[in-house]
């Protein structure tokens, strides 16, 4: 059955890619992008609504940011949309200039809620703001459908970004799951270090509580490429290391 990879370039593109990527992340369940994609209320149209306010949303920042590049893998035997991946080329610094407000989950509910993403943004973004700081390749987002999973959708949609950064002569990131990870090691990237969103908060309410005990652990590894994708531990130079 050939696969086939594609950029997305219309609107109808994300009608699939958006309720792939719901079933993709809750099949094992990830809680990083419940904090993007959450389920708003509890009545028989609140998953529908939810999705289909996460699917107009993520659209609307492909659109309003030249670095966005979505993409699909489509199984041509069936054509359907069996795996996607959303790459972040930045040919300059994208943080030269600090954001004037705290990044704010304003697609959760005022409250809480909101509360602990806003934390959760916070400790996720820092290290993106310090060491990404050169042109380089964001992988922001990837999934496969998972009845389709080993049959080379994740290798496809990384390679897109991997022949990218080759041909820019840039380094490239992503922040990947215990799942993900020897994928990415396969195609160059290396672990630089565990991290746990932890918010805190000295008085927690209980909307906190349950948000805190619905999403669990949020453990993952930044990962990160060197331009040409030779990482040697010990020798390889991390440039975020090195930075005065």
């Amino acid at each position: 059955m050939p696969l086939e990879l594609q950029e997305a370039t219309s609107d109808a593109d994300f009608d699939e890619l958006v309720p792939l990527q719901w079933i993709s992340y809750e099949q094992p369940f990830n809680p990083f992008v419940i904090l993007i994609c959450p389920t708003r209320g509890t009545g028989p149209t609140a998953r529908a609504e939810s999705m289909q306010e996460s699917k107009e949303r993520q659209l609307q920042w492909h659109k309003a940011d030249p670095s966005s590049h979505w993409l699909k893998v489509v199984d041509s035997d069936t054509g359907k949309v069996i795996g996607g991946a959303e790459w972040k080329v930045h040919e300059s610094d994208p943080y030269a200039k600090p954001p004037e407000q705290p990044f704010t989950a304003y697609w959760w509910e005022e409250g809480e809620k909101r509360q602990f993403v806003d934390a959760a943004l916070d400790q996720w973004m820092a290290p993106r703001m310090e060491r990404m700081r050169k042109p380089h390749l964001l992988l922001n987002s990837c999934f496969v459908h998972p009845d389709h999973r080993r049959r080379g959708v994740g290798s496809l949609l990384v390679e897109w970004g991997t022949k990218k950064a080759d041909e820019m002569g840039v380094e490239m990131f992503v922040e990947s799951t215990v799942q993900g990870e020897p994928l990415y090691k396969r195609h160059g990237f290396a672990n630089m270090n565990d991290f746990n969103l932890k918010p805190s908060n000295p008085n927690p309410g209980e909307e906190w509580k349950r948000l805190e005990k619905e999403l669990g652990p949020m453990h993952g590894y930044f990962m990160w490429r060197p331009i040409g994708g030779k990482y040697e531990e010990g020798t390889t130079i991390i440039p975020w290391k090195t930075q005065t």
